[in-house]
């Protein structure tokens, strides 16, 4: 079998560009020389049927994701879910089976991480948006970090910890 390349692309969806999330992916990857993509300071409209948003940022960024493998996707968790941002960001991903099949089919194969910072406690379900995404696209789902941000002790400690694992799998 052989090895695929590895070279992430960091994907951050939180209304906070150097918050908890980004501090989650600062303890995954470290002082690594990775691009991280800010879906903040983007312009990426909702899914459109009749392609009204084709001339935002998504485009130019899906093709910017072909390059990489894999594929990180950074969110807070918030209200048990992905963030706003980044469920906008996912939405479009219709777009890649629709307008730009050539794009969409290029996505089969790659892997897809998350990392993702929660306050309170990881929620059920958490992590089946992306699995059925990853299903339906023929990618390969991964995994996913959590970095608690929240104020008990013990459970912070763990983090670096958690955060050594989940990188070693990354740059198996």
């Amino acid at each position: 079998m052989q090895r695929k390349n590895i070279d992430p692309l960091v994907i951050l969806g939180s209304s906070r560009s150097h918050g908890n999330t980004r501090q989650a992916v600062h303890e995954v990857l470290q002082d690594s020389h990775i691009p991280i993509i800010d879906l903040k300071t983007l312009q990426i409209a909702p899914y459109d049927y009749a392609y009204a948003n084709a001339h935002d940022d998504f485009m130019p960024l899906a093709e910017k994701m072909m390059q990489y493998n894999p594929l990180i996707l950074a969110t807070p968790v918030y209200w048990y879910t992905m963030s706003a941002l980044m469920k906008t960001f996912i939405d479009r991903w219709s777009d890649l089976v629709r307008i730009r099949k050539d794009l969409g089919r290029r996505l089969a194969g790659k892997d897809l991480f998350i990392i993702s910072s929660y306050g309170d406690s990881i929620p059920r379900g958490f992590e089946d948006a992306f699995i059925q995404t990853c299903t339906y696209l023929d990618m390969c789902y991964q995994g996913c970090y959590y970095f608690y941000s929240g104020e008990d002790v013990a459970v912070v400690q763990e983090n670096t910890t958690l955060a050594k694992k989940f990188a070693a799998r990354i740059f198996a």
